[in-house]
């Protein structure tokens, strides 16, 4: 029985195992470091080791996307050994997967010149090592000097320094200085207030849509803290307190003016990632205002897009986040820009992470098409689909609904009422109140298809509560369509 079993276990894929899909994830100059980092005698001794990883990349560097090999065939590979012993090829794949990890650390490490001086001068401090002290410390300041990008972990790393400089002025490097506890509590407390906001921020932004209070400690005081001291060189707080203020008081725009124009001055001093963060919440405030009855920002949004596209702010690593990607499209689509729509999609899909690409891909064609009242491709790109992300499933059928009224197909149109309504009645992972939106739609659906047309006095009811429910996806459409027939 277990060689049976070995044997079913030899003649798998490799493609299934945890390491290969995290090795396939590596982009080929990453492939390459990785390559030279395992032939390290410093990191790795064990030849078994590189051998299995070679037998991985041989596959991953093929393009064709039924190259494989059996784990079998990696084993023996790795091994030099023809007998498969499934335990222990495991084992050989956790160990690959480690020294994988050991890298990942080793790769941010180089890209953080801050946390590496950081870290010398802990080493100096534990091992008591002299000679090194001085220039370690000039090492730090350069680098520190010589950093451009100004986020809150700046200023951790600037009260790291400062409390090993602390530490070190034990060791008697000079007595007669004055000792820098006002810098470490400085620092460190601009680095608090700094993140302490951030994340604030993002859970006031998350709150409408998971209808959930957060419990932050000292709030109040902080926000007093940054209004009575300013704080007006430290980029973090700055951002992070006006775009509190754009989500406290979304009614005076002044607030989102100030957020721009720190954008249009400061951006570029945050890292990438900090970036499109910052971003991201001036597009959610641009969003809140469309939501409620403001078409100036729909413009003002693909404005903002098209600008950050341009210098490739809303690039992470070079890859496009899948909401970021629909946001483009929604706006330009409102504002009736077909034609740069159709570009976005053909130049930006790409950029897309292969996860969301072919949904995103497909559902955003599809509404162009919708757009373009083009429905038979809409048809073509939706009737068959299933997709896999729940939001794209949900508005697809949302689309399908419209698609199948405007071509005046009802029977097909009735059929996916009912079937689009067991679907929400059984999906878990939707809260009640974003069923509403869907359920509302559906039952105006029904009630639009089974009054008749000469009914002016029924049509114009049922124009009445559909404008005075506040929950219907895609209200604007069905008003438009009710408009059609009284």
């Amino acid at each position: 029985m277990p060689s049976h079993v070995e044997h079913n276990a030899a003649s798998l894929s490799v493609r299934k195992l945890k390491v290969f899909k995290v090795l396939k994830q590596f982009n080929v100059y990453e492939l390459n470091r990785f390559s030279k980092f395992i032939r390290s005698p410093y990191f790795n001794r064990n030849d078994s080791l590189t051998r299995l990883y070679d037998s991985f990349e041989s596959v991953i560097r093929d393009e064709s996307e039924d190259s494989t090999i059996s784990r079998g065939q990696a084993w023996t590979a790795a091994t030099l050994e023809d007998k498969y012993r499934d335990q222990k090829f495991r084992k050989l794949c956790s160990d690959l997967l480690r020294l994988i990890e050991e890298f990942l650390v080793q790769e941010e490490l180089d890209k953080s010149p801050l946390h590496k001086a950081d870290y010398l001068l802990q080493a100096i401090l534990d091992k008591r090592i002299e000679g090194l002290t001085n220039s370690s410390i000039r090492t730090a300041q350069r680098l520190s000097a010589q950093y451009y990008f100004r986020p809150a972990s700046y200023y951790y790393y600037q009260y790291a320094y400062e409390r090993a400089i602390y530490a070190l002025q034990g060791q008697d490097i000079d007595r007669s200085k004055a000792i820098n506890v006002e810098e470490i509590a400085g620092h460190l407390d601009t680095f608090f207030i700094a993140e302490k906001l951030r994340y604030y921020c993002y859970a006031l932004a998350r709150k409408p849509i998971i209808d959930r209070d957060y419990d932050f400690l000292f709030m109040d005081e902080l926000i007093r803290q940054v209004e009575d001291n300013g704080f007006n060189e430290i980029t973090p707080i700055n951002f992070y307190y006006q775009i509190y203020l754009t989500q406290q008081y979304p009614d005076d725009d002044k607030h989102y003016k100030e957020l721009k124009i720190l954008i249009a001055e400061n951006i570029e001093t945050l890292p990438n990632i900090e970036a499109k963060e910052i971003m991201d919440m001036a597009f959610n405030y641009c969003i809140l205002k469309i939501n409620a009855g403001d078409e100036a920002y729909t413009r003002e949004i693909f404005e903002l897009y098209k600008q950050f596209l341009e210098n490739e702010l809303l690039l992470v690593n070079g890859v496009l986040d899948p909401w970021n990607f629909r946001n483009v499209v929604v706006s330009g689509l409102r504002l009736g820009e077909y034609d740069w729509v159709e570009k976005f999609i053909e130049t930006f899909q790409d950029r897309l992470d292969e996860r969301y690409r072919a949904n995103a891909v497909s559902f955003h064609l599809a509404n162009l098409y919708f757009y373009q009242k083009r429905y038979d491709r809409v048809l073509e790109l939706l009737r068959e689909v299933e997709y896999e992300d729940p939001s794209y499933n949900r508005n697809s059928k949302t689309m399908l609904i419209a698609t199948y009224y405007e071509l005046d197909e009802i029977e097909p149109l009735m059929s996916l009422l009912t079937s689009f309504s067991v679907y929400l009645r059984r999906s878990k992972n939707i809260t009640s109140a974003r069923k509403e939106h869907y359920h509302n739609l559906i039952k105006y659906m029904r009630i639009l298809l089974r009054t008749p047309v000469k009914d002016k006095k029924a049509l114009q009811d049922l124009k009445t509560k559909v404008e005075a429910t506040e929950r219907v996806v895609n209200k604007g459409w069905l008003l438009s369509r009710i408009n059609e027939l009284i």
